[in-house]
């Protein structure tokens, strides 16, 4: 089955968090549950791992797709 995003958001598969103290995008991924097999974008821009995510940051994490 293929969701269309706004039955995606309608479903709660997009959760939103706040980060109250600096961490690494790898420290979120682990908080989160996730393994590093996602892209994660601060406001717009991919950051790798080691980036430390502010409180006002604009968060996306999704996973990776790998095509053909």
């Amino acid at each position: 089955m293929v969701h269309s995003m706004s039955e995606t958001v309608r479903e709660n598969l997009v959760q939103r968090i706040t980060v109250t103290e600096p961490k690494t995008a790898a420290e979120l991924l682990v908080e989160l549950g996730l393994s590093s097999n996602h892209v994660i974008l601060v406001d717009g821009k991919r950051v790798p791992l080691t980036f430390e995510i502010q409180e006002n940051d604009s968060v996306i994490v999704l996973p990776l797709i790998a095509g053909g």
